[in-house]
């Protein structure tokens, strides 16, 4: 882990967690949430689960990217999701 992952890690940052301890936490943090008492606690837990929530998509993303890397987004010709049967 180099300085900069260090920094971050004290900021907060998700980055240095493994996919597991990533899932584990965001579980503990959804069951505050689901069981919290006050608006504000709630409100902060919600932001945070979206924090976890963004950070998995993103490793889902680069994921998928590093097994498809000649992946593309198919286009039809009357749109994105469109049918070519009329």
């Amino acid at each position: 882990m180099g300085i900069f992952d260090s920094i971050a890690g004290g900021l907060g940052s998700l980055r240095p967690l493994s996919d597991a301890e990533l899932e584990d936490e965001r579980e503990a943090m959804r069951q505050r949430y689901v069981s919290s008492d006050t608006v504000r606690e709630s409100s902060r837990l919600y932001d945070q689960l979206h924090r976890y929530d963004g950070e998995m998509t993103r490793r889902a993303n680069e994921a998928h990217k590093r097994d498809n890397p000649d992946a593309t987004t198919r286009h039809r010709e009357h749109g994105w999701y469109l049918p070519n049967d009329d």
